[in-house]
């Protein structure tokens, strides 16, 4: 077992992050992890701060390189453990494309290059991860579009995210002089997150069908709430399902479990006979 509280290691298993991905409470976890920890019938709550949540986001491609870099060894560990779990249960995590030949990462595969915010071209600072994976300076996410990332366009659920605290600590301790002139760069010109809030903060009830242990493979909605698109021309066993909100954008995202759905598909809305009850408070 890995060190506990050793940076980047995820609080439910103990081991080195793999496959990472980072809920709006700024907590870093594996893939899986976080996904076996969901509530497939109601709302969910982060291990660590106990924050509601019902989406799981997808893995930050970002992060999966940093590790790869910072642990090498550990991480390639890490890799074979769970691909010989996923071809034990015949349930595969979402495959992670190599970065690209002309990217500065392939050349300089050291973590300052790696950290680099899509949107300003500087050094990460602030870092928030987004539900669809993306890592960008706070902020840069809150200069953007509304609830939506601002390099892919795709929706944000819920409030604006808090700094992922691992990485932030990180490049704190690793990164001390660069990141202290990002700081100074920045200064007060921080701009205050203003995205409204997809769910209601009073703990309103919902009058709305929960699809239990079905997720949105598009915005990782589990359960899915309200409405339920699914694919009828997918052929993997775990399906391809979309919440109504995806389904209406017209979602063209790959599934969350490497389905080959396409935008050609046909969609079936699949409704409960009698709907829920879900009550959601932050």
């Amino acid at each position: 077992m890995a060190e506990v509280g050793k940076p980047f290691n995820c609080p439910i298993c103990l081991e080195l992050a793999y496959k990472p991905v980072v809920q709006g409470c700024g907590h870093m976890f594996c893939f899986w992890c976080v996904h076996r920890s969901m509530n497939t019938t109601t709302v969910s709550h982060c291990p660590v701060c106990q924050k509601s949540y019902v989406h799981l986001p997808r893995i930050s491609s970002q992060l999966h390189l940093l590790l790869q870099v910072v642990h090498p060894r550990e991480y390639s560990a890490r890799a074979v453990e769970v691909a010989a779990e996923e071809r034990d249960q015949n349930l595969f995590s979402p495959v992670m494309d190599p970065p690209s030949p002309s990217s500065s990462s392939v050349h300089n595969p050291n973590p300052k290059a790696i950290l680099t915010c899509k949107v300003c071209k500087n050094l990460l600072f602030k870092p928030v991860a987004l539900n669809c994976g993306h890592l960008m300076c706070q902020s840069c996410a809150a200069a953007g579009p509304s609830n939506a990332c601002v390099l892919c366009g795709v929706h944000h659920p819920g409030p604006f995210p808090n700094v992922c605290i691992d990485l932030n600590q990180y490049m704190e301790k690793e990164l001390g002089s660069s990141y202290a002139h990002r700081s100074k760069e920045v200064g007060k010109k921080n701009s205050v997150a203003t995205w409204k809030f997809a769910h209601a903060e009073d703990g309103s009830t919902l009058n709305s069908q929960i699809h239990p242990s079905v997720g949105c493979d598009s915005c990782g909605m589990m359960p899915i709430l309200g409405r339920r698109y699914h694919c009828l021309d997918c052929p993997e066993t775990c399906g391809y399902d979309l919440c109504q909100s995806c389904h209406e954008r017209g979602s063209t995202l790959p599934g969350r479990f490497n389905q080959q759905h396409t935008a050609r598909h046909r969609m079936e809305e699949r409704s409960l006979r009698s709907p829920w009850i879900f009550v959601w408070s932050w």
